[in-house]
């Protein structure tokens, strides 16, 4: 049977992404690989996850006699002529491979009215099953990761000199029942949510539990094994109930959340130079109906003057707060988490973004009030980043978008996710204002698993992107003891979302380590 070879683009970010703003010492190895192609079904064809660039690296591709008999080559054609391909046994997704035409003007437009999370995150569920049949060799892409800068207090360069390698301490002064199961069902296992589990309790008892929660959660040694690693930003999730009572019909206790929040960021600053993040994750009325606001299904923030009013209160004593710590020029203070017009709906409409927008121009004037130079951080939604430049650009020095990446809902799988977020951080870096990843994990839709190495390229290719094209990013979370059972293989929530435990797995590199990324 008579051959012929033929050279496709590969897809994937693996040789498009310029190193050396993020460390000089990095360097690139690309290598020609081979696959056998045995008839037209076999010849892939790629989908949104993998029009991230049509990057300068080629694959052999075997193709027996009777495939070319029955294949007409056009003039644009992914295929040229090649020879002397190369073997191996190693896989790479349908992800990998460029569809004829596509390049990085092709990425898709994300709605405003509806976020597509299928097309946004690529249709990975009709290409697994694929994967084994592919037997090619990886482009190698070697990273070393950087010696992150740790700015001495009150020198922060801004975000747009900056690159956040950080953790964030959810679970700490908002309660999320999936980041530490045991201490719903020791105390309150009915409770759902923070209010629920002080509704159970009572005030007095849960109080006194989360007082001694506040003092012993996060403690002074974690911050040294997170600066250990090179973290260089703490983003803390806080409620409004931190700074003012619970509003009628919640049942939030108000206690020593503050100062234990101020007390880990003081060290963090002073002993180890880190930035940090005090995140308004729970606002009055609820922002986005789920649990982690605090009260799930509350969704009564949106259009309720009494709660808007009590949110700009909320950020006038988060903000005064802050300008009172001996380090005040160590912080970024941000408006809102993850705000959603209706539950589960993973967007905004035109109104929501209206509202939005009024509530960012007389919250970020509240701040402006009492500081001129204290960054501000907008959250996007779930919309991107850019959706937000025809009203916020230009419009302050100091500000910075917060948008989240995650990949356990959208058909992605493990072994192909991280093309995906390479694709998003650099089709978000043009937006006119720098922007962060303020929450991401390695939980992808199929194909969680721990005898491999797809977690491990999961999350060094998230560190590369986000900090590449972006201003880094947050990983969600710092502690995780999540015990659903996420993995193909029975393994649980916390090994794909718990930052402690993926750095005592050698997941998380330190600093100067050498890497081979996917991006």
């Amino acid at each position: 049977m008579k051959a012929t070879f033929f050279t496709a683009g590969l897809v994937g970010l693996t040789a498009a992404l310029p190193q050396a703003s993020i460390q000089e010492s990095s360097s690139i190895v690309a290598q020609t690989s081979t696959t056998s192609i045995a008839s037209l079904q076999d010849v892939p064809q790629a989908t949104s996850l993998a029009q991230a660039a049509a990057v300068n690296v080629t694959l052999a591709v075997e193709v027996p006699a009777e495939v070319l008999d029955t294949t007409s080559l056009k003039s644009n054609s992914p295929a040229i002529l090649t020879t002397n391909p190369t073997e191996s046994e190693e896989y790479l997704s349908l992800a990998d491979f460029l569809a004829p035409d596509l390049s990085m003007d092709d990425i898709p437009a994300v709605s405003v009215s509806k976020r597509d999370l299928s097309a946004l995150f690529g249709h990975s569920v009709s290409r697994g099953p694929f994967v084994n049949f592919l037997k090619v060799q990886k482009v190698i892409v070697f990273w070393t990761c950087p010696e992150w800068i740790h700015p001495v207090p009150n020198t922060f360069p801004g975000w747009r000199n900056y690159k956040s390698n950080g953790v964030n301490l959810g679970g700490w002064h908002v309660l999320e029942k999936n980041i530490q199961p045991s201490f719903f069902n020791d105390n309150a296992p009915s409770a759902i949510d923070e209010d629920s589990f002080c509704e159970t309790l009572g005030l007095a008892k849960c109080g006194a539990l989360l007082e001694e929660r506040y003092k012993t959660y996060i403690t002074e040694k974690d911050i040294d094994n997170f600066a250990s690693y090179g973290i260089n930003t703490l983003r803390i999730p806080i409620g409004y109930w931190a700074y003012m009572p619970a509003i009628a019909g919640d049942h939030y206790y108000t206690g020593g959340q503050k100062l234990a929040m101020q007390k880990i960021a003081r060290y963090a600053i002073a002993k180890h130079n880190m930035h940090v993040v005090v995140d308004l994750h729970g606002l009055p009325g609820g922002q986005n109906g789920l649990d982690n606001q605090g009260k799930t299904g509350q969704l009564t923030w949106w259009n309720n003057q009494t709660a808007f009013d009590l949110s700009l209160e909320m950020v006038r004593k988060a903000t005064d707060d802050i300008l009172a710590q001996p380090h005040s020029g160590s912080y970024t203070i941000s408006l809102i988490n993850e705000p959603l017009p209706a539950l589960y709906f993973f967007g905004q409409t035109k109104d929501s973004i209206a509202y939005l927008n009024k509530y960012y121009a007389a919250a970020l004037k509240e701040v402006r009030q009492r500081s001129k130079t204290l960054p501000v951080a907008i959250a996007d939604g779930f919309i991107g980043p850019q959706t937000w430049d025809p009203y916020w650009t230009n419009v302050d020095d100091h500000l910075v978008i917060d948008t989240h990446l995650y990949f356990f809902v959208g058909g992605s799988y493990s072994y192909d996710a991280a093309y995906g977020a390479c694709y998003l951080a650099k089709s978000y870096q043009n937006a006119s204002n720098p922007t962060f990843i303020g929450e991401w994990s390695i939980q992808a839709t199929n194909f969680n698993h721990l005898g491999d190495n797809t977690r491990r390229d999961f999350y060094r290719s998230q560190l590369q992107a986000y900090s590449q094209y972006l201003q880094g990013g947050m990983f969600w979370n710092g502690k995780h003891d999540g015990d659903t059972v996420v993995g193909d293989d029975g393994s649980a929530q916390k090994y794909y979302w718990s930052w402690e435990i993926l750095a005592s797995e050698g997941i998380v590199p330190r600093p100067g380590d050498k890497l081979e990324s996917l991006c």
